[in-house]
């Protein structure tokens, strides 16, 4: 009997043995089939926005890099960057921006590509992807359901609304900010599975990351106790020394460093309300009108998520009339959005995944929705790239109440067992995918953009801005006849103008002095610059501009006094200051007009221009060596220009 006991207990160990091993490799099968569809999503992303590798830098790209002569420093600029806006470098007098990391990303790919924005494309695209395979694996936190992560994730991937971001270099900020702001709430899920500190002091540099790439990662500082108070005993077993104390407490400490570090930078600097031309809710003639189509633009953007049809990048003035609380689309986006927040807390408990879905939307949004406080734009399709996430999660979630609740082995198995789920989750992946493809191909460039666009937004005053400036820019004249560069610039003064007949916009009026001007109607070019100066009596470009066209007609005081008020609303204004250094080389005072050039080049040392005023007044000083030498580094930045200067 006590053989036979002691046969039985080996037996029991043996087929205890095996079912380990045998729970162990469905274990490790499940994994690499959730690895497998990671990667998936990943490959979806590269797939889809791989026609963007030959395209060029589109909009925001020249504020940021290709017009900005801090980022064209490269790496050496990296210290400054950090510790000045977002947009320094550029000719803008005002900035109210600071996002370091991509801007750094930027000047580091100057410094090894320069003007080459194929390495930028190329890392947009990889983020993008990365960004993919992280959303999948935090879905698995949030839910263990292979099903829901991959709804979710490749949803989110195949959004057209995202073009705006992958297509568009400057807007890596928006995949950078969302990529660690992920990050960060999966380590901070790991916090509560391991109870290391490491790990949630990973999760906080994380979000001081996601915070240095774009300020509205701040929102997550709500997002982060959402997860917490939902999601915590799921992914715990609520041990003592996990502390959501320790946790928020780090976030709250992180979150406050960055302001201040803003704050010290930003304070600085002149600030002013946005334009009308740049957010529409300006021209709003009372609170309720404002309130009104604030709330109508935030039932716009519900729409685009499920029907992201027509994409546009600008809905300035007049686009989106102004309206009132009488409107049926502001009472019925407000009914939406207040019953969607009303099933969010009654779901809170029952539904965590829906409740949290739609808390996670409208918590991303609420920073762009122009209710608490005005932001710099009224609109735009970026504002969305967050928050679709919370709307997909919930779309994820539904998939499963009708899908199989077991693990799938192999991704064969997985298509099996969800295949009535995923049929149309394919379907809208597909339907997405062509748009999304399609779309890509508006962004390829300037003249794609801005041409596609405004018959898309003919009431936008910015759209017909945006075409006019472009096709009057000097580039796009170059190898073109007299009669082809004449039938250009009146093209551009028509859209030019239409643009000014919408609103009064001091850009629009600007670049209409400067083709004036090329084109010798210097009256029509100077009250092109007082409309200008009118409608934004504190743009350094204008006030630059009349000065050139003062020059241009031999009155050199009259030009000084604007280069001077210029410099008055824009010190760091690098033309400004060299055109200033002119007006006393005119007046032989040489070693001030040198002093004024030195100062230029110091803040743009690209500036041709400035190095060959330089050679120039050194030759008129009798100083033919230092003549010689500054004409020749003019002649190297540019020898289109100079190249045969002497």
């Amino acid at each position: 009997m006590a053989v036979a006991g002691k046969k039985s207990k080996i037996a029991e160990s043996r087929q205890a043995q095996q079912q380990l091993k045998a729970e162990l490799l469905k274990n490790e099968s499940v994994k690499k089939t959730n690895t497998l569809l990671a990667l998936l999503i990943a490959f979806a992303a590269i797939v889809l926005y791989g026609n963007t590798l030959n395209h060029g830098f589109v909009l925001d790209d020249y504020s940021v890099i290709l017009e900005n002569t801090v980022t064209q420093q490269g790496v050496k600029a990296i210290p400054e960057i950090f510790s000045s806006s977002y947009r320094s470098g550029y000719t803008l007098s005002t900035d109210e921006l600071y996002r370091p990391l991509p801007k750094s990303i930027f000047a580091i790919s100057w410094q090894l590509f320069g003007d080459n924005p194929l390495p930028l494309h190329l890392l947009n695209i990889l983020l993008y992807a990365i960004t993919g395979f992280i959303l999948f694996r935090f879905c698995l936190r949030l839910f263990n359901h292979q099903l829901f992560a991959f709804a979710t994730s490749l949803l989110f991937i195949a959004h057209p609304i995202h073009t705006e971001v992958v297509a568009n270099i400057k807007s890596m900020d928006e995949i950078l900010s969302f990529l660690f702001c992920i990050l960060s709430a999966r380590m901070l899920f790991v916090y509560y599975s391991n109870g290391k500190l490491s790990s949630i002091i990973l999760a906080a540099l994380f979000f001081l990351t996601a915070l240095f790439s774009k300020e509205s990662s701040i929102t997550f500082i709500a997002i982060f106790p959402l997860l917490i108070i939902l999601f915590k005993p799921e992914v715990s077993k609520q041990k003592k020394s996990h502390s959501a104390t320790l946790a928020i407490g780090l976030f709250a400490a992180v979150t406050l460093f960055f302001l201040l570090i803003r704050y010290s930078i930003l304070s600085k600097l002149p600030s002013g309300d946005p334009s009308v031309a740049d957010n529409l809710l300006m021209a709003a003639k009372s609170f309720d009108q404002r309130f009104a189509t604030a709330v109508l633009i935030l039932g716009m953007y519900l729409k685009l998520v499920f029907f992201p049809h027509p994409l546009i990048f600008d809905y300035s003035y007049n686009q989106i009339p102004l309206t009132g609380l009488s409107d049926f689309g502001f009472i019925l986006s407000l009914l939406i959005y207040v019953a969607l927040f009303v099933y969010a807390i009654w779901s809170f408990k029952k539904y965590k995944l829906i409740s949290f879905g739609i808390l996670f939307y409208l918590i991303s949004m609420s920073i762009y929705s122009n209710i608490f406080y005005i932001i710099g734009s009224s609109f735009g399709e970026r504002f969305l790239y967050t928050a679709v996430f919370g709307i997909c999660v919930v779309v994820g979630y539904l998939c499963t109440l009708i899908a199989s609740p077991e693990k799938s082995f192999s991704l064969k198995d997985f298509i099996f067992k969800n295949k009535n789920v995923l049929i149309p989750v394919f379907i809208v992946t597909v339907l997405f995918s062509v748009k999304t493809m399609a779309r890509n191909e508006v962004w390829k460039s300037n003249y794609t953009l801005y041409s596609n666009d405004v018959l898309l937004a003919p009431n936008s005053t910015r759209t017909h801005y945006y075409l006019g400036n472009y096709l009057s820019k000097d580039i796009n004249l170059k190898g073109k006849t007299a009669k082809e560069i004449d039938s250009i610039q009146l093209v551009a003064l028509a859209e030019l103008k239409k643009s000014v007949d919408i609103y009064p916009f001091g850009d629009a009026y600007n670049q209409m002095g400067i083709i004036y001007n090329k084109r010798k109607d210097y009256q029509n070019s100077f009250e092109s610059y007082q409309k200008a100066i009118e409608a934004n009596p504190s743009d350094a470009v204008v006030y630059n501009n009349l000065g050139s066209l003062y020059f241009n007609t031999g009155k050199v005081k009259e030009a000084q006094e604007m280069y001077e008020k210029a410099i008055k609303y824009n010190p760091n204004y690098p033309d400004a200051i060299m055109n200033l250094g002119s007006t006393y080389g005119m007046k032989q005072e040489y070693d001030t007009a040198l002093s004024y050039f030195f100062k230029a080049i110091k803040l743009n040392p690209n500036l041709a221009q400035a190095y060959y005023y330089i050679g120039i007044t050194y030759r008129y000083k009798g100083d033919e060596n230092n003549a010689e030498t500054y004409i020749a580094k003019a002649a190297q930045i540019d020898p289109q220009k100079f190249g045969s200067a002497k």
